[in-house]
């Protein structure tokens, strides 16, 4: 029997967080959530050969709430809450990533991520790239990554739907999470790099969605540029260590090239399986994995997933 898949980039849509979405006329406008519950969810993993997931929101908590502390504070508390019962009622089917207030609110945030990785024992938690413009590495942010260096977090980047209104709009809307959401994800990896946060935080091991974005494609170029404008004063093999230290998950990596030069890249234990269910719809799953998917792919990323989270490991017989 072949092994299954540990998705650790998957999402969550409950009635809590769609009520939320609703309350907020300016997002809820033209927004409609995917269909999800958790009995779809689990048969969607049984026809897919998922046997873990980890799951996540996909949506930044502060922006539903416009950035109201204690509505955000409240709201990240109830869906922290109901992925633990979630995870605790389908233990071996289902992990989490912890939501987050926005690190601007440093207090709450590290509040939370007490709560979340001491008490309800959270598998990581959830970075958006970026939160009112100020990307991960911001000296703001050093208190909560402090915080979450001290528990040794798992820490999963996601890009975030801000700026919606950048959006190339003439002649048509194209939104931007078909084109920007990999800079998004770039910009933030190269700013944790060259702020040295990477670094001064080494204990946490962060994910990059979606490949990375477009950092395997460029790391080289900026590496290159970085020793001639002496930014950070990084070298470029400084600048190439830091970056493959990221762990990459495989979401959206539909075809063969990318999937190489990511391969190329990465160090092979740094790769894991992510399907983007339910934003991605089944049938694009399927078509995506069964383009680059493949037996070894899933032993390497379910290895590396059972290092990063060691209750997910094999019995030992």
């Amino acid at each position: 029997m072949p092994p299954l898949k540990i998705d650790t980039h998957q999402h969550v849509f409950p009635p809590l967080l769609k009520k939320a979405i609703e309350g907020n006329p300016k997002l809820s406008q033209g927004f409609i959530g995917p269909e999800w519950s958790p009995s779809t969810t689990l048969e969607f993993m049984t026809r897919n050969d998922i046997g873990t997931s980890i799951l996540s929101c996909a949506i930044p908590l502060n922006m539903i709430c416009q950035n109201d502390t204690n509505e955000t504070a409240a709201l990240t508390r109830a869906v922290n809450d109901y992925l633990a019962s979630l995870r605790d009622q389908y233990l071996k089917q289902f992990g989490f990533f912890a939501a987050l207030p926005s690190p601007e609110d440093a207090t709450r945030c590290i509040e939370e991520i007490r709560y979340a990785l001491g008490t309800l024992k959270a598998d990581g938690v959830t970075f958006f790239t970026s939160y009112n413009g100020k990307y991960l590495g911001h000296p703001d942010f050093q208190p909560v990554w402090a915080e979450l260096n001290s528990h040794a977090a798992i820490v999963f980047t996601h890009p975030t739907m801000e700026g919606m209104e950048k959006s190339i709009t003439d002649p048509f809307v194209i939104p931007r999470a078909l084109i920007d959401w990999s800079h998004e994800t770039t910009r933030t990896a190269v700013h944790l790099i060259m702020t040295n946060t990477l670094r001064r935080f080494a204990a946490c091991r962060v994910i990059l969605s979606h490949g990375g974005g477009t950092l395997p494609f460029v790391a080289s170029r900026i590496a290159d540029i970085e020793i001639q404008t002496r930014l950070s004063g990084k070298s470029p093999g400084e600048f190439l260590e830091d970056a493959k230290s990221f762990y990459y998950d495989v979401a959206l990596v539909g075809s063969t090239p990318p999937l190489q030069l990511l391969r190329d890249f990465a160090p092979p234990d740094h790769l894991l399986y992510g399907s983007d269910y339910p934003f991605v719809r089944e049938h694009a799953v399927v078509q995506k994995w069964q383009a680059v998917g493949d037996e070894d792919l899933v032993r390497s990323t379910r290895k590396t997933a059972q290092t990063l989270f060691p209750r997910l490991a094999d019995p030992v017989d």
